[in-house]
C-alpha cells in the first residue's frame, strides 16, 4: 500500500506549445509492485494448493466454544489438562503425544462411530481403542511436567486457586494491562493534539510548506519529494492500522468469556455461540452492536476506519509549483486532509475506551485449543445430550438454544467454580446450575 500511494506522480509538461499536468506512472516502483504483486499472487495460490491437498477433516468451522467442546466431547485426551486452567502458563507435555482429528469406533466390540479429536497411541491403535477406561473411575491426576500423580498438597493447592480472585482474574494480553493502557492514551492524546496543532498553525496545510527535498522529476517519473511525503504518511499510517487489530481481536474472542463471568451467567447465544474472532469487520461491528456488546462493536468499527488512515495519509500530500511566491512547495488536498483530520481524532479518542475492565480477564492466555480446554476438560458439559454427536453446525445450534423438548430454553452458562465429573472442584465453563451440585461459585471480589 505504501509504495501503491508513490506509484502515480504528476510531471509538468509542454505538448504542442501548451504547458499542461499529467499523471504519469512512477517506472521503478510500478516494476517493484509488479514483483510485490506477483509473490503475493504466488502465496495465495500455494496456500490454496495445501489447504486443497491437505483436508482439514472438520465438518465445519469451528469457531466457536460450543464447536470446540463437540470436537472433544468423548476425548480420551481431556486428563492431560488436568490442573492447567489455574497455571498461569501453558506446559508442555514431557512426553511426546499425537492427538488425531478423525472418525473412530467407540470399542472393540461397539461399532458405534463418532468423530472427534482423540489421543493416537499407534498407527494401528489410531481408528479403533477401547473406551473402557472412560466408563471407569476418574483417573488419577497427573503432573504434567514429571508425568507423576500429583500429591495431596498439591491438589489442595489447587482448590485453592480455583476459589481465588487473583487466579481468575490473573491474565491480560501484555499490551492491554494497566501500565501499557495507560501509556497507549496519553502517548494517542500527545501525539493527536501535535497533529492537529502542526496542521493548522500558520494555514501550513493550505499554503503549503518547503519540501526540504528536491521535487524535480527524473526521465521516470520519480520526485523525491513526492516519494517522501506519500511514502512516509502511508506507513505511519498503516502502523497505527495494525496497532489497532490485536486490540480489536482480544475484545472479539474475550466477549463470550466476559458475558459468561456474569454472575447471573449467560444464554448460550450469548456466550457459547459467539464467532465474533470469525466475522468480517462490518458483520462484527452490526453483530455486536445487535447484541448489545456496544464495545466490541465500536472497537471493530475502528479497526475498519483505521484502515483509511494509510489511504488518506499516502494522498493527501504532494509537491506543486505556487506561481504567488514562484517556488515548490508540498501541500495538501484540502478535503482529504480535512477527513484525515477527523479519522484521526476519532482514532486517538477510541483509546480511551481500550481499558479491559475485570470480566475479560482470564486465569491464561486462550490462543490455543489446549488451553480453552484446560477450562472444561472435567466439565459436565461434555456429558450434557446437547453436545452428544450433533449431526450439523445448524444441529449443534438447534440443540443449544432449547428448541428441542426439555428445559434446555432456559440453561445458563458461566465461567466459575464448578463440581467436576471427577468429583473436585474446577475452574471453567459449566451450566451454572445443576441439581447434583448447586450453583456454580463464581469469584466477583476484586484482585489484591
Amino acid at each position: 500500500m505504501a509504495f501503491g500511494s508513490t506509484m502515480v506522480s504528476e510531471p509538468y509538461f509542454t505538448v504542442e506549445g501548451e504547458s499542461v499536468w499529467k499523471w504519469t506512472a512512477v517506472e521503478p516502483i510500478g516494476w517493484t509492485l509488479l514483483v510485490l504483486y506477483i509473490l503475493l499472487t504466488l502465496a495465495l495460490l500455494l496456500l490454496m494448493l495445501k489447504l486443497k491437498r491437505e483436508p482439514s477433516g472438520l465438518r465445519w468451522d469451528p469457531i466457536s466454544l460450543a464447536d470446540i467442546l463437540s470436537l472433544f466431547q468423548r476425548s480420551n485426551s481431556l486428563p492431560d489438562f488436568y490442573g492447567l486452567e489455574t497455571r498461569a502458563e501453558s506446559v508442555v507435555l514431557a512426553m511426546p503425544k499425537k492427538y488425531t482429528l478423525r472418525y473412530w469406533i467407540a470399542g472393540k466390540i461397539s461399532s458405534e462411530v463418532f468423530h472427534g479429536v482423540e489421543e493416537s497411541q499407534t498407527a494401528l491403535q489410531g481408528f479403533r481403542h477401547n473406551r473402557a477406561s472412560n466408563e471407569k473411575s476418574a483417573p488419577s491426576p497427573l503432573d504434567l511436567e514429571s508425568q507423576r500423580p500429583l500429591k495431596a498438597s498439591t491438589l489442595d493447592s489447587l482448590q485453592k486457586d480455583v476459589h481465588s480472585p487473583r487466579v481468575r482474574y490473573r491474565w491480560l494480553p501484555w499490551f492491554l494491562t494497566d501500565t501499557f493502557v495507560v501509556a497507549w492514551m496519553v502517548m494517542a492524546i500527545v501525539l493527536m493534539l501535535a497533529f492537529v496543532i502542526v496542521s493548522f498553525v500558520n494555514n501550513a496545510t493550505r499554503q503549503g510548506f518547503e519540501p526540504k527535498l528536491t521535487s524535480v522529476k527524473t526521465s521516470q517519473g520519480f520526485s523525491p519529494a513526492d516519494f517522501i511525503y506519500s511514502f512516509v504518511p502511508c506507513v505511519i499510517g498503516m502502523i497505527l492500522f495494525l496497532v489497532w487489530q490485536p486490540i480489536d481481536m482480544y475484545f472479539r474472542a474475550l466477549q463470550p468469556f466476559a458475558n459468561l463471568g456474569n454472575t447471573g451467567g449467560s444464554a448460550a447465544d450469548d456466550s457459547l455461540l459467539l464467532d465474533y474472532t470469525a466475522c468480517l469487520p462490518v458483520e462484527v461491528t452490526i453483530k455486536a452492536a445487535l447484541a448489545g456488546h456496544y464495545k466490541v462493536a465500536w472497537i471493530s468499527f475502528i479497526s475498519l476506519l483505521s484502515a483509511t488512515l494509510p489511504l488518506l495519509g499516502g494522498g493527501v500530500f504532494t509537491a506543486q509549483y505556487f506561481i504567488a511566491t514562484q517556488e515548490v512547495r508540498v501541500s495538501g488536498e484540502l478535503s482529504g486532509y480535512y477527513a484525515l483530520v477527523v479519522f484521526v481524532v476519532i482514532y486517538s479518542l477510541s483509546f480511551l475506551i481500550i481499558w479491559p475492565g475485570q470480566k475479560r480477564r482470564v486465569p491464561h492466555d486462550i490462543r490455543t485449543l489446549g488451553q480453552i480446554l484446560s477450562f472444561v476438560y472435567e466439565s459436565r458439559l461434555l456429558n450434557d445430550a446437547v453436545f452428544w454427536q450433533p449431526r450439523s453446525k445448524t444441529d449443534l445450534v438447534t440443540r443449544l438454544l432449547g428448541t428441542l423438548t426439555g428445559d434446555r430454553g432456559s440453561s445458563r452458562y458461566a465461567f466459575g467454580v464448578y463440581m467436576g465429573r471427577d468429583g473436585r472442584e474446577h475452574l471453567g465453563i459449566d451450566r451454572l446450575h445443576r441439581p447434583e451440585s448447586g450453583e456454580m461459585f463464581i469469584a466477583t471480589g476484586r484482585m489484591r
